[in-house]
């Protein structure tokens, strides 16, 4: 047991050595993952024991972080006591995610790897500093328009979102993600995840680097007109190429047509991909372990950020964001502005483009 809990993925190749030394007999490696079995089972406690505690737990939840949120949804067709969905938002993310993020939600999916399977849906935000701020996970038997629509429900719910046209969001268009989003946030702005969508290009037989540039080139543009001229050198490259994007408006995946509500210009739905890795050994856990390992997960990322913003943010501007900032500055040097007044500029580029830039908005 205390191998076990130190080391819950242990290699069973080696772990049967050892206990071979300390026993001084021959084990068979079935011996060894019921050992294992029996072993996890005594410090985790059995499947079945977990799903009955967890109202218990949810009361918990409650008590120690009041304002927190845990909905229980259960299987009424068998038994209408029996464990089928849960959601929950701690109410110290809550609070952060409103008082200091853009409105800006990536979503996503992965599937659990423990004793009854079923899928982990979460919501992400993006902090100050451009680092994943976690708000809200749901755990469900399967991924579908349905189970989507119940999430999203209660997160628009729990965020009070009423003007969902301020709001963006991003995702991988999962399995009934789009039809949930049109009834739950009809006037949200949708984003997808350009790795995926070049995922699908490729598949579609557009592969290589010259397609794969192209795209980049396109979904990188920050004006209309620079856009287009990027799909006329995609279409240069292969006509068929540029007419598959006749179906996904560039309002999904192209900072040319991106709004302006949430500040932000995410191409990539890296904060779900970095939770979803962060993750990984609460997966395997039987459910009220993994909660446990989640809410700990939880606790330890807020300090830690609280730890690193007093040692080392300083100003109006934090390190990813100055880093940022810098790097653009460096680009800068082909660019010529004339002062109209205090301020607003004209700003002249090196390829011929000019734009006004207003300091104060």
């Amino acid at each position: 047991m205390s191998k076990i809990r130190s080391d819950p993925k242990r290699n069973m190749k080696g772990f049967r050595t050892d206990v071979m030394e300390d026993i001084r007999c021959i084990v068979s490696k079935s011996q060894i993952y019921r050992a294992k079995e029996k072993a996890t089972h005594l410090v985790e406690g059995q499947a079945c024991e977990q799903y009955a505690l967890i109202w218990d737990f949810a009361n918990e939840v409650k008590r120690s972080n009041p304002g927190s949120i845990v909905v229980i949804g259960t299987n009424n067709e068998t038994d209408e006591n029996r464990f089928d969905r849960l959601y929950m938002c701690l109410y110290a993310l809550k609070v952060g995610f409103l008082s200091g993020c853009r409105r800006f939600i990536g979503v996503d999916v992965c599937h659990l790897k423990g004793p009854h399977g079923g899928v982990l849906l979460s919501a992400v935000g993006i902090d100050p500093n451009n680092s994943n701020f976690p708000i809200a996970l749901a755990i469900m038997n399967n991924e579908s328009c349905e189970t989507w629509g119940w999430f999203l429900s209660l997160l628009k719910l729990d965020l009070n979102i009423e003007k969902d046209y301020e709001w963006t969001f991003m995702s991988d268009k999962q399995k009934g993600l789009i039809q949930a989003f049109s009834e739950v946030f009809p006037g949200a702005n949708h984003r997808f995840c350009l790795r995926h969508l070049h995922g699908n290009f490729k598949t579609a037989g557009f592969r290589g680097e010259a397609f794969k540039n192209a795209l980049w080139k396109c979904a990188t543009s920050t004006t209309v007109n620079d856009f287009s001229r990027k799909m006329g050198e995609m279409r240069d490259i292969d006509s068929s190429a540029a007419d598959w994007f006749n179906d996904k408006p560039p309002m999904y995946w192209s900072r040319s047509h991106f709004t302006t509500n949430s500040v932000c210009d995410f191409l990539l739905n890296n904060c779900c991909e970095s939770f979803n890795n962060n993750i990984l050994d609460a997966r395997d856990k039987v459910i009220l372990s993994m909660l446990e390992w989640l809410v700990e997960y939880f606790m330890t990322k807020m300090q830690v950020n609280r730890d690193r913003a007093e040692e080392k943010w300083e100003g109006l501007f934090f390190p990813r964001i100055k880093k940022l900032i810098e790097n653009n500055l460096a680009k800068t040097g082909d660019c010529m502005p004339i002062k109209a007044d205090n301020f607003h500029y004209q700003v002249s580029c090196y390829d011929g483009s000019k734009y006004s830039v207003d300091l104060k908005e």
